[in-house]
């Protein structure tokens, strides 16, 4: 988030930044964070990965097994447990929550790849997903308490063919999850994604427009919204409201020299300009998370992509000047 109307502390969504942290004008290694899960699946090496780099803060999305927030109490008492033996605290939880097929809507064919692929993590028949979001939402709320975090990452349904005959619905729904979160007093970051019905910097604007609760948020993936041709920055950056970025996702793309289509990379070898976006981050007053999402291999590795990574990130941190 940025300064203005949402200062935040790490601790949390609700404290203010200190006047001397403002001041600095400049993002440093405290705010860099992973999810756990694209360094390995099992927390304590991703941990011990952290640890390695010097980074204090985590997004929890599936450890051990399981999307974390459908754990059961005890278990996620013991991941607790394990992060503050590591001195490392959540930054965010991610969820699926809207991450599902309004029904009776016709989704695109690259939607349909993905729904096929999460369902790998989030083994729920997709029958059952819709009618069970605020259950969902429940359980992640909870789960956030347990693990100490105030935020929560959720998306915009699956994309569909004809977003304007359906946007009616996917602002209904968000609203709903909004409503719920203010209550409960947990901030709701919707991911620009590409697969979902908010894919880029225009359309998540668009609707946090017209939604204006102080419980809704943006994390944003400048990496995504490419897939609609829209430049990260500085065309996506400048349609956005500074103050409802609360979390980033920090990844980079580039074109695959052979066939010429889009490919995840390691940060700073693609062509989002992340140093530009990270200076003007900085200077705005973000105090928020860079999260490093890998989403791709080396020689099979995930975690040598997430150290390429990881290194790429930390340079750039350097570099700011």
């Amino acid at each position: 988030m940025l300064r203005r109307d949402f200062l935040q502390t790490l601790g949390g969504a609700t404290a203010l930044v200190s006047a001397g942290s403002v001041e600095a004008a400049r993002l440093t290694r405290a705010n860099v964070c992973f999810i756990t899960d694209e360094v390995s699946r099992n927390l304590r090496p991703a941990l011990q990965f952290a640890a390695e780099y010097g980074i204090r803060q985590v997004e929890l999305r599936n450890a051990d097994g399981k999307y974390c927030f459908t754990h059961e109490p005890a278990k996620l008492k013991e991941i607790r447990g394990v992060l503050k033996e590591y001195g490392i605290r959540v930054a965010i939880l991610s969820t699926p929550v809207l991450k599902c097929a309004l029904p009776s809507s016709n989704v695109t064919a690259a939607a349909r790849k993905e729904v096929q692929l999460a369902l790998k993590d989030f083994p729920v028949p997709t029958g059952e997903q819709y009618p069970r979001q605020r259950e969902f939402l429940r359980k992640a709320i909870e789960a956030a308490r347990i693990l100490e975090t105030d935020k929560l990452r959720i998306f915009s349904y699956w994309r569909v063919e004809d977003r304007e005959k359906e946007h009616d619905r996917i602002i209904e729904g968000i609203s709903r999850a909004a409503e719920v979160a203010e209550k409960e007093k947990v901030y709701l970051c919707i991911e620009n994604e590409e697969s979902c019905n908010l894919a880029d910097c225009g359309e998540t604007a668009a609707v946090l427009r017209r939604l204006s609760s102080p419980y809704l948020g943006m994390n944003w993936d400048p990496a995504n919204g490419y897939s609609t041709g829209e430049s990260a920055y500085p065309e996506g950056f400048s349609l956005l409201d500074k103050s409802r970025i609360w979390h980033m996702h920090v990844k980079d793309r580039r074109p695959n020299p052979q066939t010429g289509r889009e490919q995840i990379c390691a940060v700073g070898d693609g062509r989002v300009p992340w140093l530009d976006i990270f200076r003007t981050m900085g200077e705005a007053g973000y105090t928020g998370a860079l999260s490093m999402e890998t989403h791709f291999s080396l020689n099979g590795s995930k975690e040598a992509a997430s150290r390429r990574s990881m290194e790429g990130i930390l340079k750039l941190i350097e570099r700011q000047g």
